[in-house]
């Protein structure tokens, strides 16, 4: 069976799975859950709790989860799994890196500390941005490794602009040295941001003190369509100049 768990924030989904659960748990009990959160926020988060009762899923539950996996799989920025359960974790860290948000497993006697890390606020990020709208340039500055959220919040400021426009004439990512990424999640979302957008801008202007940030306008060009330069950091003036002029 499925419980759905109180006590935690609006946009957190809780549930706890007990004995045996059968496609009827997610038909009667999950699925409404996760439609009643998702009508009142864009994006949710999920507390799963599997304890040592948990005796498996039911053949039908096993097909409803992968339907549920798929009709969903975007709408969760964060998952927390508490287990135990050998085989559970061992999935989820195997496959957990598929999903768009970001997932963790936790042992049972920790509990606690998920509840913390699915509750926390919203990270603020470690990327800032700024949409020059009348020149069509967009100017990125990582200051710190990169978080998923970071590219959600990006997407969210540039995609209406680009409906409106068209294009972006250009995109100007100002780093002394390239931080990384958070985590794996992370580097997806950048990936994902990459190709849903490079066709979508004119040109591209690295302004970086990095040797190896600086290398990469000869890879990029191999894979994007967009014209791609870089600029040493005493020339960030040259460089707006420059991917503002199509």
């Amino acid at each position: 069976m499925i419980e759905v768990m109180t006590d935690l924030p609006d946009r957190v989904l809780g549930l706890r799975a007990r004995g045996e659960v059968t496609a009827e748990d997610y038909r009667t009990v999950l699925v409404p859950a996760i439609e009643e959160k998702l009508s009142k926020h864009r994006k949710v988060r999920l507390l799963y709790v599997i304890g040592d009762e948990f005796k498996g899923y039911s053949g039908a539950a096993a097909w409803e989860d992968a339907k549920v996996g798929m009709k969903h799989l975007t709408s969760f920025e964060r998952v927390a799994v508490v287990t135990d359960v050998d085989w559970v974790e061992k999935m989820i860290k195997a496959f957990g890196f598929a999903l768009p948000g970001e997932v963790r497993v936790f042992d049972d006697d920790d509990l606690e500390d998920a509840r913390q890390w699915i509750s926390e606020p919203p990270s603020r990020g470690h990327l800032s941005f700024e949409l020059i709208e009348d020149k069509g340039v967009l100017i990125l500055k990582p200051k710190g490794e990169l978080e998923a959220a970071d590219f959600k919040r990006l997407s969210a400021e540039v995609d209406p602009y680009i409906e409106k426009a068209g294009l972006l004439k250009g995109l100007m990512v100002v780093t002394e040295h390239f931080p990384g990424w958070d985590d794996f999640a992370a580097l997806s979302s950048h990936v994902r941001f990459i190709r849903e957008h490079h066709s979508k801008i004119g040109r591209v202007a690295f302004v970086t003190g990095d040797r190896v940030v600086s290398s990469l306008p000869r890879i990029a060009s191999r894979f994007v369509d967009a014209e791609v330069r870089a600029f040493p950091m005493h020339a960030r003036d040259q460089a707006l100049l420059w991917v503002g002029e199509r």
